[in-house]
């Protein structure tokens, strides 16, 4: 019995043994993907155009050590040293694949890159903001702003001689606007530009739509207890900057709450007509431009 096992065993010992040799000698083709990475940057350049994040490699060897190949992360070391400023076409040196004696490099994608490569350059340019968006009716964007208000491009100097600004975007719709918003926006340049601060703090003001109309303005009269007196007109015009809701009320022809010209009494006026300078007093949102008069008549009895 312990013999018969014996021999089981060896026979399965040499048959795993056949397997592993066989299929360890079958060569298979497969493809690998490689990150680039640069080595040896020059100082003062840039590579503009033509860098590519990674490599396709074909390579042939042995079935189960390509299979494994797959399980690691591979990174193909492009050296840059010898970049100048202009057109530089540089060769993916199979020598510098790191993958051992044991595979053969068969195809590489793409074998060769042409790289645009520029002088750096940086300069101070104002940043633009732009609000982009839909408001309730009657209400307007006031005031737009951002901090800091100038940023550092730094990049190609092809690139970088010819920005004047740097813009950014804000899209906001608001069915209630507050009065103010704000908040920290990346700042977006063309590839390869990069902006310092990268993001800048955006600030919108929002208010009323306003316009300018001549209004009528109701008088009220401030008397004391002992004297009596009348004012010889119930209204005067006003021309005022207001918010366009407001002034629908006096459209409408009604007078506008919050709005009146306050006639208050000087002491000692004697009995007969005299005319008296009237204060406004307006609710907010309401700037007066001009009046039609400074003053009134009031009328003091005996």
């Amino acid at each position: 019995m312990l013999k018969n096992w014996k021999d089981i065993a060896i026979a399965l010992a040499l048959a795993i043994l056949t397997w592993y040799l066989l299929t360890g000698r079958e060569k298979v083709e497969a493809w690998v993907d490689m990150s680039v990475e640069m080595t040896n940057a020059p100082q003062g350049l840039t590579i503009r155009k033509g860098l590519v994040s990674k490599i396709e490699v074909r390579v042939r060897g042995p079935k189960g050590l390509v299979r494994s190949l797959d399980r690691r992360k591979w990174t193909y070391s492009l050296d840059v040293s010898k970049l100048k400023v202009g057109e530089n076409l540089v060769d993916i040196d199979r020598e510098r694949i790191p993958l051992s004696m044991a595979y053969e490099v068969v195809e590489v994608k793409p074998s060769r890159l042409i790289l645009t490569v520029d002088r750096l350059a940086k300069k101070q340019v104002p940043v633009i903001a732009e609000w982009r968006g839909t408001l309730r009716p009657d209400y307007r964007l006031l005031e737009i702003k951002t901090e800091p208000e100038e940023v550092e491009v730094r990049g190609a100097e092809r690139q970088v001689r010819q920005m004047n600004q740097a813009r950014v975007a804000v899209q906001l719709d608001f069915d209630d606007p507050p009065a103010l918003w704000s908040e920290d926006v990346p700042i977006k340049l063309a590839e390869g530009v990069e902006a310092n601060p990268g993001q800048v703090k955006v600030s919108l003001r929002f208010g009323p739509e306003v316009k300018t109309a001549w209004v009528r303005v109701p008088v009220r009269l401030e008397t004391g207890p002992s004297l009596s007196a009348q004012v010889g007109q119930k209204h005067v015009r006003v021309q005022v900057e207001a918010p366009v809701s407001a002034l629908r009320e006096a459209e409408a022809g009604r007078d506008i709450d919050g709005l009146a010209a306050v006639v208050s009494l000087p002491g000692g006026l004697k009995p007969g007509r005299h005319p008296v300078r009237y204060e406004l007093e307006t609710p907010e949102g309401f700037r007066v431009l001009s009046r039609q008069s400074e003053t009134v008549v009031v009328t003091i009895r005996k």
